[in-house]
């Protein structure tokens, strides 16, 4: 190994080490904070929270996230006609930056083992606080892996907390519950684990980014990870999800 190598590579280890320093220490700590503060906001004036984890690195906004966000609107008024009062607060797994994905690169692998206990003891001390409330926490991609992770944790609160997960990948750790509708699409090579055609979708994506880009198209690397059938619109759900809704609620 070369003099420039291992400098690259103990730049990278310790951009690693130094961003789980800050994710463990800072960004779980005041994000947590911040998450309880909007769910008790919300539980003033709502009989049912909807909590939105977004695919992805969990940092996509719920009005800019539109593969996932039209889901939980109709679900909110499936909700809403059945006489309750409905709020939708987002939880955000990491912050846009590199210190950010690189921390959050090892909660995946490792199935949030740290993000996830905070999220699930945020809503169990509100839940404490508001024992009249139910919550919905729903996820795409890595957000169902996510919630499906905190619902291990959430088990003493079967009378107050669902969990809406959608197109979780292959390889996550499944939750067994009545609370929890876990739905994929047929198509959804990365949800049923199609390991050729994913390998191959992966490889495409530096082409792709390219391609667009001096195309004039510019796009992120992030847009340029489309991944075939992982895609969900509230018609292919929607008849399972009103038959979880009707079932609980």
């Amino acid at each position: 190994m070369n003099k420039r190598a291992k400098i690259l590579i103990g730049i990278f280890v310790i951009l690693s080490l130094v961003s789980f320093l800050w994710f463990d220490f800072v960004f779980l700590k005041y994000n947590g904070e911040n998450f309880e503060r909007e769910l008790m906001r919300a539980g003033e004036s709502s009989d049912v929270v909807i909590v939105f984890n977004s695919g992805g690195w969990g940092t996509v906004p719920f009005d800019q996230a539109l593969d996932f966000n039209p889901i939980i609107n109709k679900t909110k008024e499936l909700i809403e006609s059945k006489n309750y009062k409905v709020a939708i607060v987002q939880y955000y797994r990491t912050q846009e930056s590199l210190f950010g994905k690189l921390a959050s690169l090892r909660e995946v692998f490792f199935n949030f083992p740290d993000s996830s206990k905070v999220f699930s003891n945020r809503i169990e001390g509100f839940l404490d606080k508001n024992p009249n409330d139910k919550v919905i926490i729903a996820g795409l991609s890595n957000g169902a892996s996510f919630i499906d992770a905190a619902m291990e944790d959430l088990k003493d609160k079967n009378d107050n907390v669902w969990a809406i997960e959608l197109g979780a990948p292959f390889w996550k750790n499944n939750t067994e519950s009545d609370n929890i509708i876990s739905l994929n699409n047929q198509a959804d090579i990365l949800a049923n684990g199609r390991l050729g055609k994913l390998i191959l979708s992966v490889i495409k994506v530096p082409f792709i980014w390219a391609y667009n880009n001096i195309s004039g198209n510019h796009i992120s690397f992030t847009q340029a990870m489309h991944v075939n059938g992982h895609d969900y619109s509230w018609q292919q759900v929607k008849d399972d999800v009103t038959s979880f809704i009707d079932k609980e609620f």
